[in-house]
């Protein structure tokens, strides 16, 4: 019995391979592709694989090859509806506001390897301690995300620092205001380093404060912008003030969104647009699965 399934193989975080798998008699194993697919990969020179027919799948040609074996972890697509990638595209892409005349258009950023937190000695206890419970429940909750709290700053990849009404010392100058984050990312949009200062002066009390603190601290686990007269200002990703921000089932459904491989990382939101519509469109071809390649 055949066997269809779409994949989407990931190269540099853009380029998209359709592959259908069959188990032959004749092969141990060989694989369909689309025909546009296989000539940019025989032009490439990369691999060595050899055609042994053709297919035509509801108007696609596809390619028959051997010698040629996909590598990495295969993970199902997985849909989101419309107001749902909106919203995330505004708060990964700055879509609604992003200058079409920007050279560095922004890009998916996550964390791969273990952000390990450091409490300077300025922080306060309270602070610390609140934060910490925060990110015990992120570490749970979010999948692919690695969250742990260090005691040896040369251990740590991520620092947080304060400043007060007695200690106006700032120990990484790249954060200018009170408050805010510093963020250090690879060419493969790996965040791998940050720094965040705590603004505890008289004018806030400690839940301000506290809040702040979880908003800039959400917002660096993926370089999130901001949402402009977002109906939930209550939202940590709202940039409208209200005292009665919290870390709601939308904001965590974000999070959730940007460490699952069911989507492609590191790529701009013309690559992400693409990506997903043709997913969509494998589907409504009447194909029951679609998965994403992720190289290790």
């Amino acid at each position: 019995m055949k066997k269809n399934v779409f994949v989407f193989l990931l190269f540099a975080f853009s380029s998209l391979i359709f592959s259908q798998h069959n188990q032959l008699n004749s092969y141990s194993k060989a694989t369909y592709m689309l025909y546009k697919n296989y000539k940019s990969l025989k032009k490439s020179g990369n691999k060595v694989i050899d055609s042994i027919g053709f297919n035509i799948i509801k108007n696609d040609t596809l390619i028959m090859i051997i010698g040629y074996k996909e590598k990495g972890v295969k993970v199902l697509y997985e849909e989101k509806d419309s107001i749902f990638l909106e919203r995330y595209k505004q708060l990964v892409f700055n879509k609604k506001y992003q200058n079409k005349e920007e050279r560095l258009k922004p890009t998916m950023k996550i964390w791969k390897d273990e952000v390990k937190i450091y409490f300077d000695k300025s922080v306060s206890k309270y602070n610390s301690k609140k934060l910490s419970e925060f990110i015990h429940y992120l570490d749970k909750e979010i999948d692919s995300l690695k969250i742990t709290v260090v005691k040896d700053k040369d251990k740590s990849n991520y620092f947080i620092y304060s400043i007060s009404d007695t200690n106006e010392v700032n120990l990484d100058a790249r954060i200018r205001g009170n408050d805010g984050y510093y963020l250090l990312w690879n060419n493969k949009q790996n965040i791998y380093n940050c720094s965040l200062k705590i603004n505890e002066k008289k004018n806030l009390n400690e839940e301000q404060i506290l809040t702040y603190l979880k908003i800039n601290f959400i917002r660096s686990l993926g370089y999130f912008y901001q949402e402009l007269g977002n109906s939930d200002c209550n939202s940590y990703f709202s940039i409208c003030k209200s005292d009665k921000k919290e870390f709601g089932k939308k904001d965590l459904e974000i999070l959730k969104y940007h460490y699952s491989y069911g989507i492609c990382k590191g790529s701009n939101i013309e690559t992400f647009e693409k990506n997903h519509k043709d997913a969509k469109e494998a589907l409504k071809k009447g194909n029951t699965k679609f998965y994403f390649l992720h190289n290790e």
